[in-house]
């Protein structure tokens, strides 16, 4: 009977103590160190903010980086995720994660590589609304300055457009070339006849979730100097693609900036007057002169039929970001552009360059996302992405 009695006195004190033993934390260091990827420079991680979430109960740490990029939490054992990026304003340039590790008694310390943000989204940047066709003011004023395109951000991210570039194909897809273009195209190298760069520190063209920069060619009122119903107001556009040269057509707007010019074959901005050289969105880390120098290729001007040699550029197909097969139907002899960019084209009506002055706008389609908001669509297929309507292009006027 007293072997009885103290078993069932032990008993409890043994599950209380087990009780305790469970529902206490053993709290451990750990140590975290940001690193840039090849190819990327920080020289001080302070505004990086790294949030840490332990996975299986969701619960957060946040915690700010020293200059030197190292970080340290007091939390419990497990297993974890981790985000680093550098938020300000809402906004980050660079972001690395480790998606998943265990915190424990032998490993408490990781290393985590940061980069650029926009290299590790699936959506980023696209070409909306491209208006080059023009439209006529009655029988003898066509509209030749008055074409715009639009960058949308399609990401759920905020982002700065600064270092964007457009590129301008020097291939015609209008035109029967030689093989020349298309065997740098099955090199993963893609000929340009101009680059254009949105300028900025990294930190000065912010763009919200679906909105948009409109770029101009001639950021100006047109319809100002006369009767002119089909002209549109482009004063308030958020850039300017001026060449300035000896024969420069157009006006340098001093309230709208330019876009930096990098290179142009022409010394000016000749997409306006065909589509049928087509537009590319790229980024490239380095724009300097000594790249530009050492990535000219000397081959036949396609307007010229190959007659004329000149120096234009070839830069590596990984840098494409967006692009759209713009052509017109009765002109159109060959893709200029990698399917992975555009697997089709979208194509005005008429012949020649940019079919006319007929008032066709290409637009994206459209769409409503999963979460609900208005979007556009992007699958990279210009025939099913587009849309061409007639009459269709607006004005962006100056905020009074």
């Amino acid at each position: 009977m007293k072997k009885i009695l103290l078993i069932f006195i032990v008993l409890p004190l043994l599950m209380f103590s087990c009780s305790d033993d469970d529902t206490s934390e053993v709290l451990t260091t750990l140590n975290i160190q940001l690193k840039a990827k090849e190819g990327f420079v920080v020289e001080d991680y302070s505004k990086f903010q790294i949030k840490l979430t332990e996975i299986k109960s969701g619960l957060e740490y946040n915690a700010k980086a020293d200059k030197s990029g190292k970080i340290s939490f007091e939390v419990p054992r497990g297993s974890y995720k981790a985000v680093a990026e550098d938020l300000v304003g809402g906004a980050s340039t660079m972001y690395g994660s480790n998606n998943k590790f265990v915190l424990s008694e032998i490993q408490h310390s990781i290393i985590i590589n940061v980069e650029s943000i926009q290299s590790q989204l699936d959506k980023t940047f696209v070409l909306d609304e491209l208006y080059f066709n023009g439209a006529k003011n009655g029988e003898f004023n066509s509209t030749y300055y008055e074409q715009y395109f639009t960058i949308r951000n399609i990401s759920d991210r905020i982002l700065y457009a600064d270092g964007l570039s457009v590129g301008i194909t020097a291939d015609y897809n209008m035109i029967d070339t030689s093989d020349e273009f298309s065997e740098y195209l099955s090199r993963d190298t893609i000929v340009l006849s101009q680059i254009y760069t949105i300028p900025g520190n990294g930190r000065t063209y912010k763009i919200e979730p679906n909105e948009s920069l409109v770029i101009a060619l001639s950021a100006i009122n047109h319809k100002e100097g006369g009767d002119k119903p089909k002209s549109i107001d482009l004063s308030g556009a958020d850039f300017e693609i001026f060449v300035d040269y000896e024969y420069v057509q157009t006006v340098d707007n001093p309230d709208v900036p330019n876009l930096d010019v990098n290179y142009s074959v022409f010394q000016a901005f000749s997409w306006q007057y065909s589509g049928g050289s087509p537009m590319v969105l790229l980024r490239l880390d380095d724009l300097s002169d000594d790249y530009i120098n050492q990535s000219k290729v000397k081959l036949g001007n396609p307007a010229s039929m190959g007659m004329m040699k000149q120096d234009f550029l070839r830069i590596p197909t990984s840098s494409l970001i967006d692009g759209v097969e713009t052509g017109t139907k009765d002109s159109f002899y060959d893709k200029v552009l990698p399917n992975f960019i555009d697997k089709s084209s979208i194509q005005v009506e008429g012949t020649g360059f940019g079919g006319g002055f007929d008032e066709q706008f290409i637009k994206r389609k459209e769409i409503i996302d999963n979460d609900g908001n208005k979007t556009v669509q992007d699958t990279n297929d210009s025939s099913k992405d587009f849309e061409i309507i007639v009459g269709g292009q607006k004005s962006y006027p100056k905020n009074k």
